[in-house]
């Protein structure tokens, strides 16, 4: 800022300075000076037009690309940073010869010449550079064409690309999304960035009345067959609920709702042989951990949209599901006791035969942080328990009322003392 605030003869001394520097960094491949001096010129030409000074934005460009091939990392993140800031004064001069390079679809460039463009088009989004509008008709193509991409990696860069853009030019780009995913539903990877894209430009705080009118279109990727689209759908609706509810509290009823309730229960699991050795995993089990995390968050953000009692059974089986289900549902029942009580004490009777598995659990095998850790998810259990017997009337229910005595004086009286005490 100092530097493009100075006169004309003190900018270009400092860009000569800058250049000599990034030149002899690059050279010898010093990690620190080349990082800094790569980041320093990209936020230098993200304020002033460094392509106006002689020479200076061919040799920027050879050597933010030149610095793509270093076996450094770090390097090259950094020329990647440069490369997308320094185009945001020098749009007509880099821009095209970003998106040529893009064209020749070059595996080990690609992710980082969408990073710069990401870079760029970041910065346009918090007002720096002129009006990305001109331009947005030639970055668009490159992107879409990276949708089906097999790299999750550059599919959910190209989705921060286009959210951002989402949010500086939401007539334009929203409909193409909402278009791709119409034209190509057949194509799981193409669903899922253009869901992440929506993710992306929901967080990005794109204009609320310019999106609502597509949330329908967007949110029955929720019924999509293939299970990442449904994963993304879910991140998009649970970015929603958390950054503007307004989006969903529309379509919760009819859309969001009855996924929310078959998602949270589903279960594919499958054998896999790992050698000598069979693991079971469970396909489905981010689904339910994203469903249950929504469902959460509209207990805080709109809990007015939802049916608190069609939940129940939901609970009721994530209160019997792995650990880290179970905990995310021990945090929501708690929140319960103290918005809905009445409902929680019509379907306490469900919730007593797992919480009163997870508490008689033994760990005679385990030691060290695995011991610390199932202790911890006990303990969870037991404080949900604890909560149950004050905030509701759950001691009303004789199965409950039997558990909590039982566990008053079994193995694990200790332990709920010890949460009593601490009240």
């Amino acid at each position: 800022a100092i530097t493009a605030a100075g006169s004309e003869a003190q900018r270009k001394d400092v860009v000569s300075n800058l250049m000599t520097s990034l030149e002899s960094s690059v050279t010898s491949e010093n990690l620190y000076n080349t990082t800094l001096a790569l980041r320093m010129s990209g936020d230098l030409g993200c304020i002033m037009n460094l392509s106006a000074m002689e020479n200076v934005g061919e040799k920027l460009q050879s050597i933010y690309l030149s610095s793509f091939d270093s076996s450094l990392e770090d390097i090259k993140n950094s020329a990647a940073y440069g490369l997308g800031r320094a185009s945001v004064g020098s749009i007509s001069t880099f821009l095209p010869n970003i998106l040529s390079a893009l064209e020749k679809n070059n595996e080990k460039k690609k992710y980082l010449l969408l990073s710069a463009l990401r870079e760029m088009i970041h910065c346009h989004r918090l007002g720096y550079g002129s009006d990305i509008g001109p331009v947005v008709g030639q970055i668009t193509p490159h992107l879409k064409f990276f949708f089906s991409d097999e790299e999750e990696g550059v599919r959910t860069m190209v989705a921060d690309c286009m959210g951002s853009l989402a949010c500086l030019q939401p007539d334009d780009i929203l409909p193409q999304l909402k278009d791709l995913i119409t034209q190509d539903t057949s194509n799981p990877l193409v669903c899922w960035t253009v869901a992440t894209s929506v993710k992306f430009a929901i967080s990005g705080g794109c204009d609320e009345k310019k999106i609502l009118p597509f949330m329908p279109a967007f949110l029955k990727l929720l019924g999509g067959e293939d299970l990442d689209v449904k994963n993304a759908a879910l991140l998009l609706t649970y970015g929603a609920v958390h950054h503007n509810p307004q989006l969903v509290i529309p379509f919760m009823q009819n859309q969001i709702q009855p996924s929310l309730l078959e998602l949270s229960q589903l279960k594919m699991q499958r054998v896999i042989e790992l050698g000598p050795f069979k693991e079971k995993v469970d396909d489905a089990l981010s689904l339910r951990k994203a469903a249950l995390s929504i469902f959460s968050s509209c207990l805080e953000k709109c809990p007015s949209s939802i049916e608190i009692p069609k939940f129940m059974p939901v609970i009721a089986a994530a209160l019997g599901d792995v650990e880290d289900v179970q905990l995310q549902a021990h945090q929501i029942v708690i929140s319960l006791c103290s918005q809905y009580p009445q409902e929680v004490f019509a379907a306490v009777e469900t919730f007593v035969q797992p919480l009163e598995k997870t508490t008689k659990k033994k760990f005679s095998k385990k030691t060290g942080t695995e011991l610390e850790r199932a202790n911890e998810w006990v303990k969870s259990a037991v404080r949900v328990t604890l909560v149950l017997s004050r905030d509701t009337e759950a001691l009303n229910c004789s199965k409950f009322a039997d558990f909590f005595a039982s566990m008053k004086t079994g193995e694990r009286a200790s332990m709920l003392a010890e949460l009593e005490d601490q009240k």
